[in-house]
């Protein structure tokens, strides 16, 4: 069925089950900046313990503080251990599922092929499984949210960075290695700029929320974005008024992002922007996604000449989904595509211009229904997934009997559920 909609409703048949057949799980959500951890009972979670990662983000350093949050998890829920059928982590890429490997990922120094399903194997003696965020994220949405009754599907998720999960027949597609699904590299633009994966013109680098920032500061920086900067400033001055704080820009040095050198506006308030000291006060802001997003509702042209730009890129990536995997449904995810319309219509235009009729007819692009708690319980989700007849375990410890449940080492018992799908 052709979906006309910016994003159609998610009207699939969802067969009912009841968590409470479920055995409790414990998700990890790890992160370059943040982690976090949970105690699940399908896609409920009864506890959560979130911590940052620090300036040091090692794993000699975060791996302690990780096993310190699961029994901080587990103690809010009133469990223990032994009462978990498995831990389920999800991390960046790239990484081996198959080996429970991290190697080398962009947001976290240090973790070079870091065994990590081994290491929680040795400290909790319990079942462990590694996925890919995106991957997990994929078939959170499969398994609990907006894909429940779809088994050919391509989760899409657009925030900080682009990544994919893609669900063939009810598996996770992993490759060969472990890496296939990376949607957010498929190159856009072949004459385009060279993205730290080392590609030319992806996804990811043209439209994730990075992106937009990037392009914005860097046209404020030459000087072709005054109306953009004006908007920053004004934020600034009326932050309290703000209903998003995050939308606010920053002051400051941001490696991350180009950096804005300026003189102060003119103002009768000599305490704005002001200084000791005889040389005039350089001003440093950086605006962000979420920044360039107000500024183009606002009507700002170049703020959405970026939003417009992106949106035609993620439009092109989603007709080379379409055509490359013939999915049932496209799930978007990720802060940027709560963009809305302005975000989507551009998309979905693109779709309908340049998509062949027979997959475009047959695809529905639907919203991811777990919101930011996606990670967590696709993590949670591994030990479910890897209990269903067909996928391999993968576990760090026991092995998997159909649907038996997760046999464990350490207690030589095994959970009976009913899978969920």
């Amino acid at each position: 069925m052709q979906n006309k909609d910016t994003l159609a409703d998610t009207t699939t048949s969802k067969q009912s089950f009841n968590h409470n057949q479920l055995p409790l799980v414990v998700g990890v959500d790890l992160g370059g900046t943040q982690i976090r951890t949970a105690v699940l009972r399908g896609s409920t979670l009864l506890s959560r313990v979130s911590l940052m990662t620090g300036k040091n983000p090692s794993p000699g350093r975060i791996i302690p503080r990780v096993y310190t949050a699961i029994q901080e998890a587990l103690g809010k829920a009133g469990t223990t251990i032994e009462q978990i059928a498995g831990i389920g982590i999800a991390a960046p890429g790239p990484l081996d599922s198959k080996t429970g490997v991290i190697f080398t990922p962009p947001n976290m120094p240090g973790w070079d092929h870091v065994p990590l399903r081994d290491l929680f194997t040795e400290h909790f003696h319990i079942p462990i499984f590694l996925e890919n965020d995106a991957n997990a994220g994929g078939l959170a949405e499969h398994m609990f949210g907006a894909g429940r009754g779809c088994n050919n599907l391509v989760y899409l998720t657009i925030s900080t960075g682009i990544g994919g999960g893609v669900i063939i027949d009810g598996k996770i597609l992993e490759g060969v290695s472990g890496t296939a699904g990376e949607v957010g590299h498929m190159t856009i633009d072949w004459h385009g700029e060279r993205c730290p994966c080392g590609n030319i013109g992806c996804l990811e680098y043209i439209a994730s929320g990075t992106s937009i920032a990037r392009k914005a500061n860097e046209a404020i920086h030459a000087g072709e974005g005054i109306e953009l900067l004006t908007f920053a400033r004004t934020m600034l001055q009326h932050s309290t008024t703000v209903p998003n704080p995050s939308a606010l820009p920053t002051q400051g040095h941001d490696p991350a992002t180009v950096e804005l050198r300026f003189p102060p506006e003119e103002t009768d308030d000599t305490s704005l922007g002001s200084e000791t000291g005889d040389e005039q006060q350089e001003e440093h802001l950086h605006v962000n996604a979420r920044t360039v997003a107000l500024a183009a509702e606002s009507g700002i042209p170049l703020a959405r000449a970026i939003i417009q730009n992106a949106a035609e890129a993620i439009g092109v990536g989603l007709v080379n989904i379409i055509h490359g995997f013939n999915p049932e449904m496209i799930i978007l995810g990720g802060g940027v595509t709560q963009m809305g319309r302005m975000l989507m219509e551009p998309a979905q235009r693109v779709v309908q211009e340049r998509a062949m009729k027979v997959p475009r007819e047959a695809v529905r692009i639907v919203q991811a229904q777990l919101g930011d708690n996606v990670g967590l319980v696709g993590a949670g989700a591994l030990i479910y997934y890897s209990a269903r007849p067909g996928p391999k375990s993968r576990a760090g410890t026991g092995s998997h009997h159909g649907w038996t449940g997760v046999r464990r080492r350490s207690h030589a018992r095994q959970t009976g559920y009913a899978h969920p799908t």
